[in-house]
């Protein structure tokens, strides 16, 4: 037996991990639900079903590889379905969810198809996601004329946190948040019921327009701006990453989570950075058991998704927009650096960045594909070298 099987530092490790990474940005999927039509019941079911499948997965890998792999949602896919979903009922929309997972499947199969990928410059696929996450961070301004005081106490606590405790400025915007509503009164009749959320199926449905516009941009976002990032992290703290048993793994969760609204798993990069340094256990080899804690708290969250459920959607709107762009400002300001960094890139990341926020739908393809396709193509023309 190895020593040491339990540890305070890896528990807690782990459940920073997910307290970080659920709490700043849990909205932002209960809104991508909404979007799609989801009842309350069936939002409990998406978060119920996320938080087994990133539960079971992060367990499942970190036991067996022995290495510390955490997986999340993509946040980025869901601030893109937001935008996106409106348009398609939620029996095609689950369709397109288990279609991209099976792009995800054939990516660890097919070892073409992720160097392929691999290729497609970063700073497109940032141009790509800075696009789409703008607006969400512009609609977290908006409350400032409406309702200024629930806007600066939100704002103001969320600067003083980043500047004094990064690493919890979420959980303290989530708190300030709640007390902010909490005046306001819109919980005063509210009957919140710890009750276990229960699976809500929904029978997929699958059209051609729906994969172009759903699927193959979820695909894309997940693995460029997760999957590859979960990887070079790993990377970057010396562990061998079993990178296509981990692609076919959550491709494969993916296709079967996704009728109960897992629309996507994936690796987790900056929260499973807490699960890898030196704080966690000073003998690296041990490490993986902070993302098999985070795996038990996962699937915890998972559970009482009704309950967290019940708390978001009676959030005041202004707090719900002040939350979701507050989360993505430092995604946002990642994407952007990295987009116009490099000047060889520069004109065809613009044109990637503009084209995917224009929300232009031509020949029934969306802006979002268009946005990457025009950047490549600009890219390749101009080429000098």
């Amino acid at each position: 037996m190895e020593k040491r099987s339990f540890s305070l530092s890896h528990l807690s490790a782990g459940f920073a991990a997910v307290v970080v990474g659920y709490t700043s940005s849990v909205v932002i999927i209960i809104q991508a639900a909404t979007s799609a039509g989801a009842s309350p019941l069936q939002i409990s079911s998406w978060l119920l079903a996320l938080g087994v499948a990133m539960g079971l997965t992060s367990i499942g890998f970190s036991w067996g590889f022995k290495v510390p792999v955490l997986t999340a949602w993509s946040t980025p896919g869901a601030a893109m379905l937001i935008g996106v979903v409106g348009s398609y009922e939620l029996p095609v929309i689950i369709g397109a969810f288990v279609i991209s997972g099976i792009f995800l499947l054939l990516t660890g199969v097919i070892t073409p198809l992720s160097r392929m990928l691999e290729k497609v410059p970063a700073q497109l696929a940032t141009a790509m996601l800075a696009a789409i996450l703008l607006p969400f961070c512009l609609k977290a301004f908006n409350p400032v004329t409406t309702s200024p005081a629930i806007f600066f106490s939100m704002f103001f606590s969320f600067v003083l946190a980043k500047r004094f405790v990064p690493r919890y400025s979420m959980v303290i915007l989530l708190t300030v948040a709640m007390v902010c509503a909490g005046a306001s009164g819109v919980f005063n009749h509210l009957e919140i019921k710890a009750a276990v959320a229960r699976p809500m199926w929904v029978t997929p449905e699958f059209d051609f327009m729906a994969m172009l516009n759903l699927s193959l941009p979820l695909y894309v976002i997940t693995m460029l701006s997760q999957n590859l990032p979960g990887i070079a992290m790993m990377k970057s703290y010396r562990y061998e990453t079993p990178v296509k048993p981990i692609l076919v793994g959550t491709g494969l969760t993916n296709v079967l989570f996704a009728p109960l609204g897992g629309f996507s798993v994936n690796l987790a990069a900056i929260s499973a950075a807490m699960c890898m340094n030196e704080e966690v256990d000073s003998d690296r080899a041990n490490r993986y058991r902070a993302a098999i804690w985070a795996g038990v708290f996962y699937l915890l969250a998972g559970f009482w998704a009704t309950t967290v459920v019940t708390l978001f959607l009676a959030l005041p709107t202004e707090v719900s927009q002040i939350l979701a762009g507050l989360a993505l400002l430092g995604t946002l300001l990642m994407c952007l650096k990295t987009a116009f960094a490099d000047l060889r890139y520069r004109e065809s990341a613009l044109l990637t960045f503009l084209l995917t926020l224009s929300g232009i739908s031509f020949l029934g393809i969306g802006s979002t594909l268009w946005g990457l396709l025009a950047g490549l193509i600009h890219y390749r023309f101009m080429k000098t070298d």
